[in-house]
């Protein structure tokens, strides 16, 4: 034993040094269970936690939900989220940790990732550059804790890949050295397989990283060209060995992602490039720099010096330097430089979280540093030290005067990098004794890790986060009706929420809420919902100002809202859920049951998946900022009726008020500014129902939550107030002789009233119309995510057979057994042709390019054995 771990403790403490630094400052937050707190905050609060969430569910529950699932907003192809959001090893964790314990599940995950990060950074010092003892632990750690991986914790789908990393770069080194391939071709595809996105920009530095190999280790041009070869076939093999994912994910971007690829170039820096020196100090790091920052670039002070000391060091060849210079000066202006930075993004612009990509950067200062703090044996001759001492000092004097404009920098942070930077280059340049050399890596191990534990502190702790507390009572109050629901109805059909968590609240309970947040969201579903009424952007969308008419042509059959806080009965949490709409229309759908803090609602009108609509649907134009005309046009269209027949009748206000802005009589498209800028303004519009018919608000993208502030009554509207179209809004529905009073607050000086328009809708018309497409509709006896069947009586002739399933090529429909050719009505959903009479419907999903990629996939792998077995019997 005693032998064991004098020849492991290096990578033992790589592992460990960084998992509990990171576990005493979780102890430290009080996240849970140590804690009310979580690690929750940003995207992996909002997002990310929903996902591991639907993990669990289909692993546990519904495997056919990895190809498809209902929960994606309003239907969508799950292969690609999962290549990018959910393929993890370290996910498998999180079956050990349902509902409300999810927290605690990410919390141990992210501390396997920081282990494990450290381990793979520790065995490529100690196996490839032939580095022992403590330096191995202590740069491991730096590696770990850098400023990238700590700014990006949230960001916990990418921490795969400072893990891999290393593995990838030591086969690779195998792969040169002794032309075995299977290591290399094994983590390469397997990074791919985890995170497409992440590996691009692993593949990217690959290609970098074997440039200065060659210059490194160059011997003749004949070796040069059978490595070459070597490294673009086993790269090349790697891909094709991950294509049974990466080809349907391909597919799924070319639909989603892949529709806001960037074509024109802007040649310009992004900022002057000395700013990013500022991310070497400690604690660099604030919510600020999320959206937009600058890369994220600390790795600690004696990583740092020994990157610097690479290019001092007289043992490390002239060519070796130079080529690395170069590189080192390609990833700086990659990390500024707009078309370079786009090109490591795959020609995307990240939303938030700018240079994704400078892990690599540091990856590669550290293992530059490794290399030269081995060969000097950690001592720095004197005219090395002032050339440091010298860019060192230069660069916080810089800091220190640019810093109002560096609102991440404070006095102490300057202060604490400076002692760190001083220190360590104390123990490198004292000239040592026996005692001191043996002290010295010892010393140097706890003052690192002190620097790296100060970073992170000051880092994580300019970000707040998700209470325990405000995870769990929403989350269990959506468990609690999804449970519900479950028993009381076994049909298909979609739920609306008047109250949410999240966009994802639906992925992560099972629930079909029509809402949806991903970077993997298809381009024709928020330009749908951008139709209709409904919240969207390019990554998400949100189900929350539903009507009469969107509700039960898209098949929402339940409604599910929150009680008040003073409705609750004694003894429950007096947190509120929180409302996301505001929805009196409520009144026509039937109290089905109720829970201890929420009311599930049926809508008896909700038409069905499918159903059989006039052919004059499948000419139903695009319409944007004007949803209830387009609700119209759909109800007319799919009904066979007049295109003359309305619904929505314009209303007008009894009373409009102006405080502090001038007056004006018409309102619709008017512009409002403060009379006085010093002082509040706001507009209060009443109006008195005539009959209980339900009454909806337009509002235009100028009165979203950026410029206006809205109430009803004297309480502020429950609304989802982010929209780039116009939305409707439900003010009052049965409500006949009661004023009602709606009022805008102005947010800035001026206030445009877009697309601000009082409707009536006739109830009974738009019932009676409804009723009639229910005769036709779809009756679903078999449904999982991938297949539905069900059967369909048509009626009428000139009919077709219409759903609210979101078109991909990889549905395949069959009527009465036999195959029929689907199209795309509304720009969104599937349609095909169908005969008038009683048919079997049944609808299949496989993703597109899942067999080719399994063939090519299974092709590569034989060539990988085949490789193997070769080269095992050359050894032989």
């Amino acid at each position: 034993m005693k032998n064991y771990f004098k020849k492991h403790y290096p990578l033992l403490l790589s592992f460990w040094t960084p998992f509990f630094i990171m576990l005493g400052y979780f102890i430290y937050r009080g996240f849970y269970p140590f804690g009310t707190s979580s690690v929750l905050t940003v995207d992996l609060g909002q997002q990310y936690v929903d996902f591991f969430a639907y993990f669990r569910h289909t692993i546990l529950h519904a495997p056919t939900d990895f190809f498809y699932s209902f929960s994606k907003a309003l239907g969508g192809q799950m292969l690609g989220e999962y290549a990018y959001y959910l393929l993890s090893p370290f996910n498998l964790i999180f079956l050990l940790f349902p509902g409300k314990y999810l927290t605690a599940g990410c919390l141990v995950v992210l501390l396997l990732k920081y282990g494990c990060a450290g381990y793979t950074f520790g065995r490529l010092l100690n196996k490839n550059l032939k580095i022992n003892g403590l330096l191995v632990p202590t740069l491991a750690t730096s590696y770990t804790l850098m400023g990238w991986l700590i700014a990006n914790q949230l960001n916990m789908l990418w921490l795969d890949a400072p893990i891999f990393l290393p593995l990838i770069i030591s086969a690779l080194y195998k792969l040169l050295s002794t032309k075995k391939s299977t290591s290399y071709v094994l983590f390469l595809a397997a990074m791919i397989f985890i995170n497409y996105y992440m590996a691009y920009m692993i593949c990217l530095f690959l290609a970098l990283f074997f440039i200065w190999y060659q210059t490194e280790y160059f011997s003749n041009k004949k070796q040069l060209l059978k490595q070459t070869w070597l490294f673009a076939s086993r790269s090349l093999l790697a891909i094709g060995v991950a294509s049974a994912l990466l080809i349907p994910t391909l597919y799924s971007l070319t639909t989603s992602k892949g529709q806001y690829t960037e074509t024109n170039l802007s040649f310009k820096f992004e900022y002057l490039p000395f700013k990013m020196l500022s991310k070497f100090v400690i604690g660099a790091f604030n919510f600020d720099q999320m959206p937009e920052g600058y890369p994220n670039l600390f790795i600690g002070s004696l990583a740092l010096f020994g990157f610097i000391l690479y290019f001092l060091n007289r043992q490390i060849k002239r060519r070796s330097k130079i080529t690395a210079g170069l590189i080192s000066l390609f990833l700086a202006i990659s990390m500024c430089f707009e078309p370079l930075d786009l090109l490591w993004h795959g020609m995307q612009f990240p939303v938030w979280y700018p240079y994704r990509f400078s892990f690599v950067v540091s990856f590669w200062m550290i293992f530059l540093a490794a290399i030269a703090l081995k060969k000097s044996n950690l001592a720095l001759k004197n005219w090395q030290t002032l050339i440091i001492l010298g860019l060192v000092s230069a660069t916080l004097v810089y800091v220190y005067l640019d810093r109002k404009d560096l609102d991440y920098i404070s006095n102490p942070t300057l202060l604490f990098t400076a002692l760190f930077n001083v220190l360590v280059l104390l123990l490198l340049t004292l000239k040592k004794s026996e005692v001191h050399r043996l002290l010295t890596p010892f010393t140097l191990y706890l003052v690192v890790c002190l620097e790296l534990l100060a970073n992170t502190a000051y880092s994580l702790n300019n970000i707040s986060y998700l209470t325990q507390e405000e995870f769990e009572t929403p989350s269990t109050a959506l468990t609690t009706d999804a449970t519900t629901l479950s028993q009381l109805d076994t049909s298909f059909y979609r739920t609306a929420q008047l109250y949410a968590r999240t966009k994802d609240d639906g992925l992560a309970q099972n629930l079909n809420t029509g809402s949806y947040f991903s970077s993997a969201l298809e381009k024709s579903i928020p330009d749908f919902y951008g139709q209709i009424g409904q919240p969207d952007g390019d990554n998400y969308v949100g189900y929350y100002n539903g009507t009469l008419i969107s509700d039960s042509l898209l098949n929402v059959k339940y409604l599910l809202q929150a009680k008040q806080t003073f409705e609750l009965t004694s003894g429950q949490s007096d947190t509120a859920l929180k409302a996301v709409s505001f929805r009196p229309d409520v009144s026509l759908y039937q109290l089905q049951t109720q829970t201890n803090k929420t009311r599930i609602y049926q809508n008896p009108y909700a038409v069905g998946l499918g159903y059989a609509a006039n052919k004059a649907l499948k000419n139903v134009k695009v319409l944007y900022n004007q949803p209830l005309t387009y609700q119209t046009n759909w109800l007319n269209a799919a009904t066979g009726s007049a295109a003359s027949t309305k619904y929505f009748y314009a209303s007008n206000f009894n009373e409009v008020v102006f405080e502090n802005t001038g007056k004006q009589v018409n309102l619709t498209g008017s512009y409002f500014k403060k009379t006085d800028l010093s002082k509040d303004a706001q507009i209060i519009f009443k109006f008195t129902p005539t009959t209980n018919d339900s009454y909806y608000l337009t509002l235009g993208s100028n009165l979203s939550g950026d410029y206006a502030t809205w109430y009803n009554g004297t309480s502020e509207y429950s609304l989802y107030d982010t929209f780039r179209h116009t939305v409707v809004l439900n003010p009052a529905t049965s409500e006949k002789g009661q004023e009602q009073i709606i009022t805008v607050k102005f947010k800035k000086n001026t206030l445009w009233l877009d697309s601000f328009v009082l409707y009536r809708m006739d109830n009974k018309l738009v019932e009676q119309k409804l009723k009639q497409l229910q005769k036709s509709s779809w009756k679903i006896t078999f449904y999982n995510s991938r297949k539905l069947t069900g059967t369909i009586n048509i009626t009428k002739k000139n009919q077709i057979f219409a759903t609210t399933i979101p078109y991909s090529k990889g549905w395949h429909a069959t009527v009465d057994g036999k195959s029929v050719k689907t199209y795309k009505i509304q720009d969104t959903f599937i349609g095909f042709n169908i005969g008038k009479g009683k048919h079997t419907v049944t609808l299949t999903f496989t993703p597109p390019g899942l067999w080719l990629g399994c063939i090519i996939s299974l092709i590569s792998l034989g060539i990988t054995l085949l490789l193997y077995l070769q080269q095992r019997k050359r050894q032989k």
